[in-house]
């Protein structure tokens, strides 16, 4: 049972102590990491469903959860197949001979794999959430999406 709190308010702190108080009653022995600065992955989620939604509403690819699989499933899943041998090979062996409906319908939440569907973004490192970010950008701003704002850009 692990538990993963980013403190950044007074009341996330006493969660955090409460929290680790109650598992140190109950189990006696706890291990605690701490690191300061903020959970980037948060940061870039937020990012990444801001870009869903803004192609839901400016593409006819659907709604934002429609916008998700295309990414992941366009995107993401090639920048893993690129830059991640032993993906490759599990993508290969279990996911190659699905048609594309399916592999779509994979990407979103299923029983299988759970809310998130298939895992793409989860299991990327830094500079492949950074590739992922710039290909959602190029390929949609050519279709007529603007993310200038998202990304703190004016618009020209």
């Amino acid at each position: 049972m692990a538990d993963r709190i980013s403190v950044n308010s007074a009341s996330k702190l006493s969660e955090a102590i409460t929290k680790l108080s109650a598992m140190y009653r109950d189990k006696k022995f706890v291990v605690v990491s701490l690191r300061p600065g903020k959970d980037r992955t948060l940061d870039q989620n937020a990012l990444w469903f801001a870009f869903y939604k803004r192609i839901a509403e400016m593409t006819q690819i659907g709604d934002e959860a429609d916008a998700r699989r295309y990414c992941k499933l366009h995107i993401g899943v090639q920048i893993l197949l690129n830059e991640d041998e032993e993906f490759q090979k599990s993508w290969y062996r279990v996911m190659r001979h699905l048609s594309y409906q399916e592999k779509i319908e994979m990407m979103g939440g299923c029983k299988l794999f759970g809310p998130d569907g298939f895992p793409v973004t989860s299991l990327f490192n830094r500079a492949q959430g950074v590739a992922y970010t710039d290909r959602i950008v190029a390929e949609f701003s050519g279709k007529g999406v603007f993310f200038g704002d998202l990304l703190g850009e004016k618009a020209a």
